[in-house]
């Protein structure tokens, strides 16, 4: 990038799993002094994933006060210091969702509110531990209590440990038309939302509230539910570990999440050697 075109940036937003976080699911160290740099240089930081609220703000602690999260792929947008903006699937639709997904051979179906996340009871070990690398304290309930929860729900995930490509999402694409959002949002899931609930809209949302272009805006993705913010933004990255349907739709590539691939992006984007974070 051009002098000029770094002097462009306000506004940074980044997928968490397989971009910010490494394979043990760990925030780069050097994050706190990081953003420091960007709220000194008047640069907005936000945090765009499939993951709920609870997880997502535990896993930042403090650091959470000040960032703008975009929480069940969209389905939650949180900021600093304001009510959280929701938005809630209608029931007719999680009925047909369980319905659909009772007579699938491995997908359950992980209801995520606001306030809790529920799915059903089961003897598939890896699957628990799967649903419980990404959502925090589920509610472990009978297949038929999952219809009686009264509780907002955001996003219905699908974990699917033989991959949802093969039959969850084509049972959902059957089940549900093209009335509601599908998303593949990683090897072993699925997300639905209501219609017009993805990153990118969130993005969009927070792009035009602040007064900030696509020019203006840089983001970090590696999986399909990335996409649709990849193309809000101008300085656009896939990670090196990024699908190659991710990596058509960005303009740049950053090294893996492994090799910490955004914090030595944005270190070089600023200017900032990352041995002085």
């Amino acid at each position: 990038m051009k002098k000029g075109e770094l002097d462009m940036i306000q506004l940074i937003a980044t997928d968490m799993d397989g971009t910010l976080l490494d394979d043990e699911k760990r925030l780069p160290p050097q994050l706190p002094a990081l953003l420091e740099e960007l709220y000194r240089r008047d640069i907005t930081f936000a945090v765009a994933s499939g993951r709920s609220h609870m997880m997502l703000t535990n896993l930042f602690g403090e650091l959470a006060e000040e960032i703008i999260f975009i929480c069940d792929n969209g389905a939650c947008v949180m900021y600093p210091h304001e009510a959280p903006m929701l938005h809630s699937l209608p029931k007719e639709v999680i009925r047909q969702t369980l319905d659909a997904c009772h007579q699938l051979s491995t997908a359950v179906p992980v209801l995520c509110g606001f306030h809790h996340i529920y799915y059903p009871e089961n003897n598939n070990a890896a699957m628990q531990r799967e649903i419980q690398r990404y959502y925090r304290d589920p509610q472990v309930v009978p297949y038929d209590m999952l219809y009686a929860v009264d509780e907002p729900i955001l996003k219905i995930a699908l974990c699917d440990t033989n991959g949802p490509t093969r039959e969850a999402y084509p049972a959902m694409r059957d089940a549900l038309g093209d009335k509601y959002e599908l998303l593949i949002s990683g090897d072993c899931w699925m997300d639905i939302m209501c219609k017009g609930i993805t990153k990118g809209a969130a993005l969009r949302e927070l792009q035009e509230r602040m007064g900030i272009t696509p020019a203006e805006t840089m983001a970090f993705g590696d999986y399909d539910n990335d996409i649709t913010m990849l193309q809000c933004a101008e300085f656009s990255y896939a990670m090196e570990n990024a699908s190659d349907r991710v990596k058509l739709q960005a303009r740049h590539t950053a090294p893996a999440n492994t090799k910490n691939g955004v914090v030595r992006v944005l270190c070089e984007t600023l200017g900032i050697h990352p041995e002085s974070l």
